[in-house]
């Protein structure tokens, strides 16, 4: 179960790298695992404006994301700021269709009193603090990052060529128990005769 998870944790971290050169913001990467890490107001107010910082970039821009206005809805909702997150996830299911589904689940969930609420009134923060900010990933970060997965995906190629190894022993040691088991039987069936 733990390597599926550094499996997982690894592929998500590569994906994030891989879209640092691309043209579409991403979030904070430090904002995400410092609130996974300490799921604090402060990490998560960190994180909500990363959220917004990536909106507001990609507002300019004529960019649309996936899942970035409902990820941005559960940090709001985790805020206590329930109808702005209502307005968000609505924005999601008007420029994404394909996600209604899931988003009605989640309001359902989170913000039940909003389930039938479809209004869309958002307020963006035209004051772009993404120009004084560092970049998300700075070479350095992004090396250290790099050198970091590379080192878990080692460790992971390494247990699970010992977890397959181990599954080839109990495969071997499975087939001389049914080739003993065989055996008997047979030695049991020539004893009845």
């Amino acid at each position: 179960m733990t390597r599926i998870l550094k499996c997982l944790s690894v592929g998500v971290l590569l994906l994030m790298m891989s879209g640092c050169g691309s043209s579409e913001a991403i979030v904070d990467p430090m904002a995400m695992l410092a609130y996974g890490k300490d799921p604090s107001d402060q990490n998560l107010e960190s994180l909500a404006k990363s959220y917004s910082t990536v909106i507001n970039r990609n507002r300019k821009t004529g960019l649309k994301q996936s899942a970035i206005y409902s990820d941005y809805a559960v940090a709001l909702i985790k805020q206590g700021r329930r109808a702005e997150a209502n307005s968000w996830m609505n924005k999601e299911m008007n420029d994404f269709p394909e996600s209604r589904g899931y988003i009605l689940k989640l309001k359902t969930l989170l913000i039940p009193e909003y389930a039938n609420d479809n209004s869309i009134d958002l307020k963006y923060d035209d004051a772009d603090s993404t120009q004084s900010q560092e970049p998300a990933l700075t070479p350095a970060k992004r090396a250290a990052a790099e050198e970091r997965a590379s080192e878990v995906m080692e460790q992971t190629n390494k247990e699970m060529d010992s977890t397959s190894d181990n599954d080839q022993d109990k495969t071997e040691d499975e087939s001389k128990n049914e080739d003993e088991g065989k055996v008997i039987e047979e030695t049991a069936i020539e004893e009845n005769n």
